[in-house]
């Protein structure tokens, strides 16, 4: 009877602890993925907000702040491997948590089957130019994802390693390129990347290139989907999300202005290359461009790592509170969340090599990265509203105005921006029909949440990371 209760009790539980204060912050900086993110990015953000992407960039950061002063603060007092789920589920119920699960979900499994997309058509690319070996994308792609998901199943701190490696190599090849290009007798210095005259269309275009901008810092938070694994999370998680935030502001600022100059502040030529600074790279680098083209390899991989971690852990507690089945919290004998990743990896990419059957990887990332804004952004925005419900209902002796209500309130307001330029009116196909999408997926979440939460025992945030019960180990003891 004593075993049967144990059972019955007994939930799940990820390495407590595994991963130290110093290796969460490297991996909170790789996460931001630098390389990545600005190479495959910076053409389309100049798109929509023409020659002064730098200054889009700026307020983008500057927006992100005000999320990860949010989230920073909900850390404090959840830490958890479920973040935004069990931020808005202990807060506003159940129901609003199932659908923020399924949500966050789909917004974020889309947006590594991007990254997917790129993994495979850049190393595609890679072997074609350097060793004249041609292999389609899709297979390399596939075994790659295989490679990382392995990595990932053998437990967070091994795959955090390899992530971590990949992030050095990245910031080594962009500072390389950067003082080459700065110290180039033929470039001519110049702050139009910051020139608010230069916005194409003023206002419409930093609406226009905030949410390619968005998906930039997507990165940011990952680590609190590492709490769990973390030591002292209250602590640690918080510290990590700003020093991940500031690293990611200075670089893709620098980054921006340096290949403005670099262009010879040439907007138009910028926005019609795919990766303008790999271009900028192999210019200056030469006979070594390899490097340039490696540091978004590499990139790539520790992204599909360090946003696979932190989401599948997502799914893993989901699973575990029940607010999605629980076949999503079993773990391994590494106390890897292995159905979480299986599954999320499996979604990824089985969207990817679908959808890439029919366009190439370059134009996939930017329909699925484009289509993951909307849910993610949307997620930004209700965490935000958060901050100030659950500090009043909770915790009322430590609100205060500023970081509880006047900031999380500025970061509704400029999730507005990215928001208008997914969701306006007048796009072409595909993109008209995103918003659509994801109508259908909220719409289907709130049917789900209304069966299963009148279905099942649903105890939202219960198991917070360094708050375990004992009478969980005795349980996993005895069984």
């Amino acid at each position: 009877m004593n075993t049967v209760n144990s059972s019955r009790s007994f939930r799940p539980r990820l390495t407590q602890g595994a991963l130290s204060p110093s290796e969460v912050v490297a991996a909170s900086l790789a996460n931001v993925a630098p390389a990545m993110s600005f190479m495959f990015s910076f053409a389309v953000v100049e798109q929509g907000a023409g020659l002064a992407s730098g200054l889009t960039i700026a307020l983008v950061a500057l927006a992100i702040l005000f999320h990860a002063n949010s989230i920073s603060q909900l850390s404090k007092k959840l830490p958890s491997s479920g973040s935004y789920i069990t931020y808005v589920g202990k807060t506003f119920g159940p129901t609003a948590g199932v659908v923020i699960a399924i949500l966050a979900a789909f917004g974020y499994i889309i947006s590594t089957a991007g990254l997917m997309a790129i993994l495979g058509g850049w190393t595609a690319v890679i072997l074609q130019k350097f060793a004249h070996i041609f292999i389609p994308w899709q297979l390399i792609t596939l075994f790659g994802v295989l490679g990382l998901g392995y990595l990932m199943i053998k437990g967070v701190k091994i795959s955090t390693r390899w992530l971590v490696m990949g992030f050095f190599f990245e910031v080594a090849a962009l500072v390389l390129v950067s003082v080459l290009v700065l110290f180039s007798p033929h470039t001519a210095f110049s702050l139009d990347a910051f020139n608010p005259a230069k916005l194409k269309g003023g206002l419409s275009g930093i609406s226009l290139g905030f949410p390619i901008a968005i998906w930039m810092f997507t990165g940011v938070g990952n680590s609190m989907g590492l709490a769990e694994d973390t030591r002292n999370p209250r602590r640690v998680i918080p510290r990590s999300i700003f020093i991940s935030l500031f690293f990611a502001s200075v670089i893709y600022i620098f980054l921006s202005w340096v290949t403005t100059i670099g262009f010879h502040n040439n907007g138009s030529l910028i926005s019609h290359l795919s990766v303008p600074f790999v271009t900028l790279g192999a210019s200056v680098l030469g006979p070594v461009a390899i490097i340039v083209y490696l540091a978004g390899f590499t990139s790539t991989f520790a992204e599909i790592i360090g946003a696979t971690n932190g989401q599948s852990r997502m799914l893993f507690s989901a699973g575990r509170d029940r607010l999605l089945p629980s076949f999503l919290s079993q773990i391994n004998r590494y106390r890897a969340p292995w159905a979480a990743l299986v599954f999320y990896l499996g979604i990824a990419l089985t969207i990817t090599l679908i959808w890439g059957m029919h366009v190439g990887p370059m134009t996939l990332f930017g329909y699925l990265g484009t289509l993951a804004g909307i849910p993610i952004a949307l997620i930004y925005l209700i965490v935000n509203l958060v901050v100030p419900v659950y500090y009043r209902r909770h915790y009322p002796r430590e609100f205060r105005a500023g970081v509880h209500l006047w900031i999380p309130l500025l970061g509704v307001l400029t999730m507005i921006f990215p928001l208008a330029g997914l969701l306006g009116p007048g796009q072409k196909p595909p993109f008209s029909i995103f918003p659509w999408i994801v109508l259908g997926i909220i719409a289907l979440s709130l049917l789900y949440a209304r069966f299963s939460v009148s279905r099942r025992q649903i105890s939202v945030g219960e198991i917070l990371a360094d708050t375990m019960a004992d009478a969980d180990e005795n349980a996993s003891n005895a069984l």
